[in-house]
């Protein structure tokens, strides 16, 4: 019997949002049902790096009441939020609160630049309104803050431009690419970038990445080469860990491996962790994990695999190294 022990996760806690991006339908499906602060003591205790996500998980009230849930629960938990940014003073004085009682880190989405990320998240101002929230979370000394961009269609060139921004803002980054999901984000197969300037933006991000100082860097690097790979439609170059290593538990209760492959593994409503262990070793649940067609390339499941087997990422980060720490030849360095 393969043990579920999943030490990531994502939470989502609410599914609605006050944005309306071109890349999510979550906007588009509203829902009202949200699990209070004392339910998420029903998640597995092997948690370990927890993403708190939404919707936009901001326009919660009790969101500060949830992450001291957590922490009780959980043995020193990692907690990320993913974030919007939109509601600035809502979110600078749920941060302030929460970082009282430990650290928290909190990734802004960006998807361009000025007007380029307000057409995208359809909302006007959204630009400056984030921006100004990462900067106030500074301010109150915040330290462990990023910029998150995802490329689409409709952001050829962001991917380089946020993490040049991010550097001039002194914020960490992180990247991705869009993806369909039946249970998060909606069929969004037309809007993966294909396009050539999406792919050199990737390219010269690893190639950066590469040469940094840090080591977390070269690994960094190897994750965004797999986006090449995954907006190329190549397969994807390592097992997937989803519900071994990696759960998705939507706002409902419901868990599911990730946040892509609509494969329910039980109900904490209905069921202990246990019994939705216990159930996974059925015929059938993993297997579809194992057997996923597709292909999909997200640091939510690609993570927990790279520090399960960090030869893996070594390897190429090596065989990089031998090429002049250049990822692919295409790189303008």
């Amino acid at each position: 019997m393969t043990r579920l022990q999943p030490t990531d996760a994502i939470l989502a806690i609410n599914h609605r949002c006050n944005t309306f991006c071109t890349m999510c339908d979550i906007w588009s499906k509203p829902d009202r049902h949200e699990l209070p602060p004392d339910w998420y003591r029903r998640v597995p205790r092997s948690l370990k790096n927890i993403n708190i996500s939404g919707g936009e998980p901001f326009m919660r009230d009790d969101v500060p009441e949830i992450i001291a849930v957590l922490r009780d629960h959980l043995d020193s938990p990692r907690i990320v939020f993913s974030t919007n940014g939109v509601l600035t003073d809502k979110i600078v004085a749920q941060a302030t609160e929460m970082a009282k009682h430990g650290p928290i880190a909190i990734r802004v989405s960006i998807d361009g630049l000025g007007e380029t990320h307000d057409r995208i998240r359809n909302h006007k101002g959204c630009f400056e309104k984030s921006i100004g929230t990462v900067k106030a979370l500074q301010k109150a000394g915040l330290k462990d803050l990023g910029l998150a961009c995802t490329g689409s269609k409709d952001n050829p060139g962001a991917l380089g431009e946020v993490k040049r921004y991010a550097e001039e803002l002194g914020v960490d980054y992180v990247c991705s690419v869009v993806h369909s999901s039946e249970v998060y984000f909606g069929d969004q197969g037309d809007m993966v970038p294909r396009d050539d300037r999406t792919r050199q933006d990737l390219i010269d991000i690893a190639t950066r990445q590469l040469r940094s100082p840090r080591p977390k860097d070269w690994f960094r690097a190897y994750y965004t080469d797999g986006m090449i790979d995954y907006i190329d439609g190549k397969p994807r170059r390592e097992p997937c860990t989803a519900a071994v290593r990696h759960i998705h538990v939507d706002h409902r209760g419901i868990v599911y491996p990730c946040n892509v492959l609509n494969r329910p593994l039980g109900n904490l409503n209905e069921q202990t962790w246990e019994e939705i262990e216990a159930a996974a070793s059925t015929p059938g649940v993993l297997e579809a994990v194992s057997t996923c067609q597709i292909q999909c390339w997200m640091s939510c499941t690609v993570a927990p695999g790279m520090k399960a087997k960090p030869q893996v990422p070594a390897r190429w980060i090596a065989s990089r190294w031998m090429a002049g720490r250049s990822p692919r030849s295409e790189s303008r360095g």
